[in-house]
């Protein structure tokens, strides 16, 4: 930080107390990042916020990007493709609940998730078990992704469907 007139010195503490805890959870954030996804291209990069559950089943390409508050649920594999951008509070989940069965409480059931190379998921989207979305596909912002997305294509809505090929 650089000395400015008229700053007083409380304004440089407010500052430092404010960068040192952002600074020290990126930290931790990479060091977390990296102990618990092994499977992991180089260049990746996960915001502290985000959660992953059942790391062991998540696969990560090159240059892969996960945002704040994402959270990945691995029940079943997950496969990243090169240069995946999650954005915030993205939810990949690849298990639910079997509500064909009569006895509660309802059995789990899970199906494999892949996004290709070149995927951007947009802020709150959802993209449900089952589903391989294409190289270089959008899911637009807030989109509940249910089918499997063809490449090049941008989805949106609730369930997602294809706004443009």
């Amino acid at each position: 930080m650089r000395w400015v007139a008229g700053a007083t010195p409380l304004r440089y503490l407010v500052l430092g107390l404010d960068i040192l805890p952002r600074r020290v959870m990126w930290l931790w954030g990479h060091v977390r990042f990296a102990a618990l996804v092994r499977n992991q291209g180089r260049g990746c990069n996960c915001h502290w916020g985000a959660e992953i559950k059942g790391a062991s089943n998540l696969v990560l390409g090159d240059g892969v990007v996960i945002g704040t508050n994402v959270v990945i649920g691995a029940h079943s594999p997950v496969r990243l493709g090169n240069n995946v951008r999650l954005s915030r509070d993205v939810i990949i989940e690849t298990a639910g609940l079997d509500f064909a069965g009569k006895a509660t409480p309802y059995a789990h059931i899970s199906a494999p998730i892949s996004l290709e190379d070149d995927v951007w998921v947009g802020a709150g989207a959802m993209i449900l078990g089952g589903v391989t979305v294409g190289r270089g596909a959008v899911i637009a912002a807030a989109a509940v992704v249910t089918r499997d997305v063809p490449a090049g294509a941008v989805v949106a809505g609730v369930p997602a469907k294809v706004v443009r090929a």
